[in-house]
């Protein structure tokens, strides 16, 4: 019964659709011409028609013409399928919001023009001598773009890749391969269990500025002492595996955490690197004070409070202690207003167009972003390796795209389950 009452209005309302259409293009020609495109199916609130069927027929055997291949005995029902489950995604993506604008198909038709050494005119010109209406190869072109869309958002939402798999595709295609070389120096201390804090001692002191080498001379126990420790030009093969895991995400000039192997307690320091380039971005330790407002009174008058309370640190207050008792980021402020350290992008733009240019140490002047005003202070910076994680991003991918390849079509069968789908006609080949 309820399906038999959902019938009734989507048949009126394919054929009011076709009835406007045609009363729109004017007179009883029209209105004949427009009786004459045949509803074939009805897809929920929507219908594909004899001409559309023409286009996509017209279309598809022009390819295959093309790559010399024979016509499919059923290809009229293929093609029916196939016009039914895109017209399902192009709805479920309009339906999530998912649309392409004019300007957004016009650049696409642009580019595609462009491809086929053509301006748009001359690429509408081509297409229309070949019998198909140009205004149908838009809308083609709008409903790809829209699918495309949608199955990125299928990938990026709806398809989770365990770091496992990650781990297997990298170790299994040597990813992770380095072929970089790294010369180190090292300080040695022996006996762990009753030197652990003297190895510490010994970091503390090269840290505070004591010289490498002096530290190695004075301190250390290895046979390459005397030559400042030098361990001289490594690869990974060469290396203790806690070596490579630590020199492999250092800068050149940085000193190591105090390593612990069967040997001892080791220091090393990275004094060159060549190689593989690596991949590095510039982060910033940046802290806050937030005052949430969304008028532009009430930004104004953020702002000039949060102008008394940057003249307070220039006075002496202490940032810290201030972001705890005025800032509206209740999350940073428990740690002084600290967001910790900040790579590009993670932060929306107004904000890091202001703390990139930041000298470390100085306050910002207000900054409005859709959260509120802010003051802003750098606290360090610092350029870190993230070679590793490029690896894993672009890997990622790969396996996201290919696991939604997998799961989008279960999930488009899903969506042909649970829709309105009633063929009304047998479409009519189009002659040759």
């Amino acid at each position: 019964m309820n399906k038999f009452i959902r019938i009734i209005p989507t048949r009126l309302t394919a054929l009011l659709l076709l009835v406007i259409s045609a009363l729109l293009a004017g007179g009883t020609p029209a209105l004949a011409a427009g009786f004459m495109d045949r509803v074939l199916v009805i897809v929920n609130e929507d219908v594909i028609t004899q001409s559309e069927f023409d286009y996509r027929m017209l279309t598809v055997k022009q390819d295959l013409e093309q790559s010399s291949k024979p016509v499919p005995p059923n290809l009229a029902k293929q093609l029916i399928e196939t016009i039914v489950n895109e017209r399902l995604q192009v709805q479920e993506a309009n339906r999530r919001g998912i649309q392409i604008s004019d300007a957004e198909l016009e650049q696409a038709i642009q580019r595609f023009a462009a491809q086929q050494n053509a301006t748009p005119e001359q690429l509408k010109q081509s297409i229309e001598q070949t019998g198909q209406p140009f205004n149908m190869f838009r809308e083609s072109v709008r409903d790809s773009l829209t699918i495309s869309r949608f199955t990125e958002y299928y990938a990026r939402t709806r398809v989770v890749v365990p770091d496992y798999e990650i781990d297997g595709f990298i170790g299994a295609n040597n990813l992770d391969a380095d072929n970089s070389e790294y010369q180190i120096a090292q300080i040695l201390i022996k006996n762990p269990d009753t030197k652990a804090e003297l190895a510490e001692q010994v970091r503390d002191e090269i840290v505070e500025g004591l010289s490498f080498q002096q530290a190695a001379l004075k301190y250390s126990e290895s046979t390459n002492a005397q030559e400042g420790g030098l361990i001289g030009w490594r690869t990974k093969e060469k290396l203790p595996e806690v070596f490579f895991n630590a020199v492999r995400s250092m800068q050149v000039g940085e000193v190591s955490p105090v390593l612990y192997t069967p040997n001892g307690l080791h220091i090393l320091k990275l004094l060159d690197r060549k190689g593989d380039e690596r991949t590095e971005i510039v982060q910033s330790q940046v802290s806050h004070i937030l005052i949430k407002s969304e008028s532009k009174v009430a930004k104004s008058q953020a702002a000039k409070r949060l102008y008394e309370i940057r003249q307070r640190m220039q006075n002496g207050e202490d940032f810290s202690e201030l972001a705890r008792i005025y800032s509206d980021d209740t999350a940073s402020a428990a740690t002084g207003g600290s967001l910790g350290w900040v790579s590009p992008g993670e932060m929306v733009k107004p904000f890091e167009a202001v703390f990139e240019k930041l000298p470390l140490g100085e306050i910002s002047d207000p900054v409005e972003t859709q959260f509120g005003v802010h003051i802003i202070r750098v606290e360090d910076r610092r350029t870190k390796d993230v070679s590793a994680q490029v690896v894993r991003n672009r890997v990622d991918g790969i396996l996201r795209r290919q696991r939604a390849d997998r799961e989008f079509n279960q999930w488009v069968r899903e969506l042909l389950e649970g829709a309105y789908v009633e063929h009304v006609a047998d479409p009519v080949s189009p002659t040759s």
